[in-house]
């Protein structure tokens, strides 16, 4: 592990972007799946800001923009979605309009478009990153997803903690065990209370700890340690576990 590695995996700042973003979420979780929407807005618009910064992609504002339209979009359909419905129907259609927006800030570039496949696969991963935040809020729309919600983005949250005191030296090979470790714990104290779940609960907060830890690997990899990156890092953290409280809610409410 590099210097600027280390750097960047300690940060505080990453930390409590996580923290306060899992905070948030679980907060709108157990008030209203619009709210949560807002949360989750909130991370998105952070992750869009440090994304390019974080990654050194060309011509950071215009791809923050791009990142930007996609994390209103995900949050306005979750928001905004009638009853019975959880928005995620017209995920693809915000994700779709969101690629056509990134191609077309690639056509209007005009410093010869180096680095154009990386340019264009980094707005594709932040896109799916912030998709898949936008399944926080439609998990907690449905019945004990505000559980779920809890689970996956605490345990999400924890491993960052986990990362940042763990992540240097020889006890860097801990940090996951101990953030699955964390994750089921977390699974398990909140499933106490869901009338026999804890099971599923349990599998969520381990699938979140290890998806969490793989984009921190992924990301911690990077020699950017400006605060935009750093804030960006916590909140693709918490964020690209989304799609995990959807599934747990999915198996409960099945």
């Amino acid at each position: 592990m590099t210097a600027s590695t280390a750097r960047l995996t300690a940060a505080p700042l990453g930390v409590v972007a996580g923290l306060i973003a899992a905070a948030l979420l679980i907060l709108g979780a157990y008030t209203g799946h619009d709210v949560t929407a807002y949360a989750g807005l909130l991370a998105g618009l952070v992750l869009a800001w440090g994304w390019p910064v974080l990654l050194d992609l060309p011509r950071p504002p215009g791809t923050s923009a791009v990142l930007a339209v996609g994390a209103l979009g995900a949050a306005g359909i979750v928001a905004f979605s009638g009853d019975g419905e959880d928005g995620m129907r017209a995920l693809s259609v915000v994700l779709a309009i969101a690629l056509v927006l990134a191609f077309l800030h690639e056509l209007l570039r005009t410093d010869g478009r180096h680095q154009l496949v990386v340019s264009l696969a980094g707005s594709a991963l932040g896109l799916a990153l912030l998709a898949s935040g936008a399944f926080y809020a439609g998990a907690a729309s449905h019945p004990f997803g505000d559980h779920a919600v809890a689970v996956v983005a605490g345990a999400s949250a924890l491993g960052l903690v986990a990362e940042a005191l763990l992540g240097r030296g020889a006890s860097a090979e801990w940090v996951l065990p101990v953030g699955l470790l964390l994750g089921a714990a977390v699974g398990v104290l909140v499933g106490i209370g869901t009338d026999g779940h804890w099971n599923v609960l349990l599998i969520a907060g381990l699938v979140a700890a290890a998806v969490a830890t793989a984009v921190r690997r992924v990301l911690s990899g990077l020699p950017a340690t400006e605060p935009a990156a750093r804030l960006a890092y916590g909140a693709a953290a918490v964020l690209s576990t989304g799609v995990v409280a959807y599934a747990a809610q999915w198996a409960i409410n099945r």
